[in-house]
């Protein structure tokens, strides 16, 4: 499975951010998100995904083509 640049791009900012545990990045509430320097409307629908991931224990799939 290759890895998704994007999605890697966009755990760097949630992490820079101060988000750093799967608890954190799936209690981020969307002022959190808004607050993020340099979010765009493109990582805000990958964070998304990411806490969707998070929830169903599908990181791996979030990080690569979102296929099992």
């Amino acid at each position: 499975m290759p890895v998704n640049p994007k999605a890697v791009r966009v755990l760097n900012k949630v992490l820079d951010a101060g988000f750093t545990d799967e608890k954190a990045i799936a209690a981020m509430t969307m002022d959190d998100i808004l607050s993020m320097h340099g979010i765009t409307v493109a990582d805000i629908t990958l964070i998304n995904e990411l806490q969707k991931g998070i929830k169903a224990n599908k990181v791996v799939s979030f990080l690569g083509d979102g296929t099992d």
